[in-house]
């Protein structure tokens, strides 16, 4: 392997020219001020021109307005016109000098890294120069679609940065002005983009942009800020909103650094981000294996919390409730697919289908019986605690308290039998229970006998006491009895689903619920009065999942920031500086690492050095593509088809029993069978089920004749995410694709080749990767 010299810069000259003619690109939208060649002065007038325009149209406008000709909506309603105008003739022009053929006789040049980016122009407004200056749509809808957007977006600017508007949030002229000048920047920023030249995003999602999303990008938070505006405007005598109005007219102005620093998702990413959000923290699902399933679950769970809002009965809301939850926490296309086969298996009576028979057959229909029980006396639980059951205030010595201590209990037995599982207690202390020796199969099997029973026990109190109890409690709520509310809806729907959905999660969030309730004693506090049990819960999920975050980013910047100073083969000249510079503005990049945090997005550390950057928010998969339908297929990817159902039968045992932690979706996994390096993603979880998604990566081949054991070891998932994001930022915005670019290469804590290797192409280059594979968890 190849190691990084100190004095090797990582970018080249020719990079970095390149960069530093994107880069301003992206900053102003799309404005190409710095050129690889000598261009005419008319190809920069234009530009600044064309730059300026909106500002130009809103600002007469805006003049009518404060002279008392127009009102505000008709002063937003003529710029926006003006607006539409200017830019379907733009686009009418990009499309005449599109279709108008000119043959251009380029002269011979030996540089030809130069030549890529050499244009001659003839005139001021010749087709060449119209065709450099406005590339165009490529559909016509786009030409009209982008237009009418572009009048809107000019319409609300213009209402939202009157002068008499600015003063009135701020009642200062100083900052009136300073708000207006940089504001209309912001929106010249926005209108190029959309209907002149598409810049270079560093927030990139896509490789292709088939359908023209990125230059809907800046306009969508555009309307975001205007929205909030438009609402203030509408909804009087709101503290709030009035305070967040102002916040976001300064943050406004602001928006031309946070999209050149990528921190701000494309509209793809920011909906699949969103969705995925909504569906696991506020209605109790799970990120799904497929963009289908995720929309689909999405809308399936949503509908569930708006019926139950409608309910008139208490009683038929928490049955809707548990049953729901139960059905939408199993693995439902795999039970339709198979009820499906059996039934055309049925009809056809052949036993040579694609679903196995026998036993396999005979398993399925006992889950399927399994299942059946576990729903009924689910609701049966529910229905009869909920009727009989008394729902007086949580006290010591009310039946919810009493619950609720012995859902502690159950909590910290099964952390107990977790660890045991675990070969590191904690991740510090080697466990005593657990096998030293694992050089000879036979005798490391004997051993691991005592923690299969224990692991057995684990799964009981995990499938089959925990929910029951979990439900016991929810049941007698006194918050279910009181008039329906959305809160109540959103909040019972999430809880009741938990249960079944992520077991352990929901009983943890209970128990700190149960706790918190009992250690706070006054009545008048926020907590105990305005919010009930399910709006806690969803509180204490979405801080349990934010802490872990957090904890996980800081150790990986720690990481990286001494890596760079302890790899002396690879130590570069800046690091001491950069060390010195993170340790003096260490409350900023402190900063930095909790505004990641709430946003869940990755924390890219450029170039793999200790410089932190917030990336845009994404999926946990990282990258748009289906799973598993892109690989470097070599002569070793057979290996890996070979390998995978007895890896999966493995994984089964491991996970059934505990000994891979806690497992939650975006967690990594790295394993070892025999000479194979093997990556391990979860991508959903369920009841009794997760998905997870096995990748190769390639190393040498030893051949051995004796059974071998599979090392399987937890990574750090932010150290993943973050590592990927700085790659797509290096490969897709940069173009730096050397063999060299990494500050740092090998590091037994980051892994960085073998990050590298298994990041979905085109940014990686796994030898294998498989479909989503559904591992069942009993």
């Amino acid at each position: 392997m190849r190691r990084m010299s100190p004095d090797v810069p990582l970018l080249n000259d020719y990079k970095q020219d390149f960069f530093l003619k994107r880069f301003p690109q992206t900053v102003l939208g799309g404005p190409r001020l710095k050129l690889g060649f000598r261009a005419p002065p008319y190809i920069y007038v234009n530009q600044i021109i064309l730059f300026l325009m909106p500002w130009v149209l809103g600002g007469i406008g805006t003049l009518l307005y404060q002279l008392g000709i127009l009102e505000d909506y008709y002063t937003g309603a003529f710029s926006g016109g003006l607006m539409f105008f200017t830019a379907f003739v733009i686009q009418c022009t990009s499309l005449y000098a599109r279709n108008k053929s000119m043959t251009v006789e380029r002269m011979l040049t030996t540089d030809i890294l130069a030549e890529e980016d050499e244009h001659e122009f003839t005139s001021c407004a010749g087709a060449e120069t119209i065709r450099f200056l406005i590339p165009g749509k490529k559909y016509i809808a786009n030409t009209v679609f982008h237009s009418v957007l572009a009048g809107v977006v000019c319409g609300l600017g213009t209402w939202y940065l009157l002068p008499s508007r600015i003063t009135l949030l701020y009642g200062s002229v100083g900052a009136t002005a300073v708000l207006f000048v940089f504001g209309w920047m912001t929106l010249c920023i926005g209108e190029y983009s959309l209907i002149v030249n598409t810049a270079t995003e560093t927030a990139t999602f896509q490789t292709q942009d088939a359908y023209e999303i990125t230059p809907l990008m800046r306009p969508l938070y555009i309307f975001f800020f205007v929205s909030v505006d438009l609402a203030h405007r509408f909804i009087v005598n709101m503290p709030a909103l009035e305070q967040m109005n102002q916040i976001l007219h300064i943050l406004f102005i602001f928006l031309p650094f946070f999209w050149a620093l990528g921190t701000l998702p494309p509209p793809d990413a920011l909906f699949l981000w969103a969705v995925e959000q909504v569906l696991e923290f506020g209605l109790g699902g799970s990120p799904m294996s497929t963009h289908l399933r995720l929309l689909a679950m999405f809308i399936i769970s949503a509908g569930a919390a708006v019926t139950s809002y409608f309910i008139p009965s208490s009683v038929g809301v928490v049955l809707f409730m548990t049953g729901l939850g139960f059905l939408l926490s199993l693995n439902l296309s795999e039970i339709c697919f198979i009820f499906k086969h059996s039934v055309t298996r049925h009809r056809v009576r052949s036993k040579s289908k694609a679903l196995p028979s026998g036993s396999e057959t005979q398993f399925t229909w006992k889950e399927c019986v399994f299942y059946i029980i576990m729903f009924v006396l689910a609701l049966l639980e529910t229905s009869l605690l909920h009727h009989f059951a008394d729902f007086s205030q949580i006290s010591k010595s009310s039946p919810q308290a009493i619950i609720g201590y012995i859902l502690m209990m159950l909590l910290i037995i099964l952390w107990l039998l977790r660890e045991i599982q675990s070969v590191y207690i904690l991740g510090i202390f080697r466990n005593p229970f657990y096998p030293k020796d694992v050089q000879t199969v036979t005798v490391f099997l004997e051993k691991r006998t005592r923690l299969v029973k224990i692991g057995v026990v684990r799964r009981i109190l995990l499938t089959l006491v925990s929910p029951f109890a979990m439900i016991a409690f929810l049941s007698l709520d006194s918050s279910l009895q009181r008039p329906h509310s959305v809160a109540v809806s959103i909040g019972f729907t999430r809880a009741f689903r938990m249960v079944w959905q992520n077991t352990e999660n929901a009983l943890s969030e209970i128990v700190t619920v149960s706790v918190v309730h009992s250690l706070i004693f006054s009545k008048d506090l926020w907590w105990t009065r305005s919010l009930d049990t399910g709006i806690r819960l969803l509180l204490v999920g979405i801080v349990r999942d934010r802490l872990i975050q957090f904890i996980s980013k800081l150790q990986f910047a720690m990481t990286v920031l001494l890596a760079s100073w302890t790899e002396k083969k690879q130590r570069r000249k800046s690091a001491a500086t950069l060390c010195i510079f993170n340790i003096v503005f260490s409350p900023f990049v402190l900063l930095f690492i909790v505004f990641s945090t709430l946003l869940s997005s990755p924390l890219l550390p450029l170039f793999t050095l200790p410089v932190f950057l917030v990336g845009f928010p994404r999926p946990i998969q990282s990258w748009p593509g289906a799973v598993g339908t892109a690989a470097c297929v070599c002569a070793d990817t057979v290996y890996y088809y070979q390998m995978v159902p007895s890896l999966a039968a493995a994984l089964q045992s491991a996970m059934a029993a505990g000994s891979l932690g806690l497992l939650l979706p975006g967690s990594y996994y790295l394993g070892r069978f025999q000479d194979r390096l093997i990556w391990i993603m979860i991508l959903e979880r369920g009841y009794t089920y997760c998905c997870i998604n096995i990748k190769g990566v390639y190393t040498g081949r030893v051949l051995t004749l004796q059974e071998s054991l599979i090392q399987v070891g937890k990574l750090n998932a932010e150290a993943i995410r973050g590592q990927w994001a700085n790659l797509s930022w290096e490969l897709l915005y940069a173009a730096n694709d050397d063999e060299e670019r990494y500050s740092i290469q090998a590091h037994p804590l980051l892994l960085r080749n073998l990050t590298v290797q298994a990041a979905d192409p085109p940014l990686g280059y796994p030898i294998y990767s498989s479909k989503p594979l559904h591992i069942h968890l009993y």
